[in-house]
């Protein structure tokens, strides 16, 4: 699978969308959003910390249901495993120290032990150990033995640059990289400007470009997703339509396992690293300016696509003053 920067960057519909997300980053185009959050989950405080409401969600339990003006207010909302942004920031640090530790190391003795505790730092955070992903991640990469090391700079390599070679991710399995809702974490620690691309990304991105091409003029709408921006998605844990940006003509396909599955989500968390890249440069925004400035907007775009059936819901708190 050939992916050239340039080329991609500069097809036909990608300048109008990178400008028009940019604007959604530093706020000029309101975000508009509405979410509720399951509240099991949420972190202590965060209801008194952030106004909102309690609600049922369809065929679901209670959540908490919360309105962003602006992306920057929704990264402001941010949480996982019931820790806020700075909290996950300083586990997703210690992770990255043991993927600096194993990547200095590749040429030592010790290679496929520390490739090894660097992938179970990754997973454990991700997941959980023991949970069914976990398992599976670190199956495969046990299943690399001496290999593992090799194996996974193969994958950083093949990742970066203006050319990747995407197709290092579409060859066996069992020997060669793989890419899915784990290995894109590893990557994303172990490379520069390179960001976790899961399903709530995915869905995230879908909805932005969805809202892009309803916002132009009718008589420039395509007819359907050009294929530069069709960004895929995958269903929330144990399945449902949560994260499903599609809607009327505007369709966008889904992450799936596989050689060929594997590939195809190499090649859209690189195409979103560089649509990403640039519209952080024209948004300078300051909610995600500086070093984290990325890892913020992945954020911001992870808490976006936890939910979307609420998404085009005016704000009810005002519709209620």
């Amino acid at each position: 699978m050939s992916l050239n920067h340039a080329t991609y960057i500069n097809a036909q519909h990608l300048k109008g969308f990178i400008a028009y997300l940019a604007r959604v980053i530093s706020g000029a185009t309101p975000l508009d959003f509405t979410v509720g959050f399951s509240r099991n989950k949420l972190p202590v405080g965060y209801e008194q910390e952030f106004p909102g409401y309690v609600d049922v969600r369809r065929g679901g339990g209670p959540v908490y249901v919360v309105f962003a003006r602006t992306l920057g207010d929704l990264f402001r909302k941010y949480w996982w495993n019931k820790k806020g942004y700075d909290e996950n920031k300083l586990a997703l640090d210690a992770v990255s120290a043991a993927i600096e530790v194993a990547i200095d190391g590749e040429n030592s003795t010790w290679h496929q032990e520390l490739a090894i505790k660097a992938c179970h730092e990754v997973m454990h955070w991700g997941f959980g150990e023991g949970r069914r992903p976990y398992t599976a991640n670190m199956n495969w990469a046990m299943r690399q033995g001496k290999n593992l090391a090799s194996v996974l700079r193969i994958g950083r390599e093949s990742l970066s640059g203006k050319n990747p070679n995407l197709d290092a991710f579409g060859r066996n399995p069992d020997s060669n990289p793989k890419m899915n809702a784990g290995w894109t974490k590893y990557y994303a620690l172990a490379l520069p400007n390179h960001i976790i691309y899961d399903g709530r990304v995915g869905a995230a991105l879908g909805f932005l470009v969805r809202r892009y091409l309803e916002s132009l003029p009718r008589h420039e709408q395509p007819a359907s997703v050009p294929s530069e921006l069709r960004f895929l998605w995958a269903d929330a844990e144990g399945g449902g339509k949560l994260h499903d940006p599609s809607s009327g003509q505007y369709e966008f396909g889904k992450l799936y396992a596989g050689p060929y599955g594997s590939k195809a989500w190499a090649c859209v968390n690189v195409q979103a690293n560089w649509v990403l890249s640039e519209a952080l440069d024209v948004a300078k925004a300051g909610w995600c300016s500086g070093q984290d400035g990325l890892r913020k907007l992945e954020a911001a775009l992870f808490m976006l696509g936890y939910d979307l059936s609420r998404a085009d819901e005016r704000n009810p708190m005002v519709e209620a003053a």
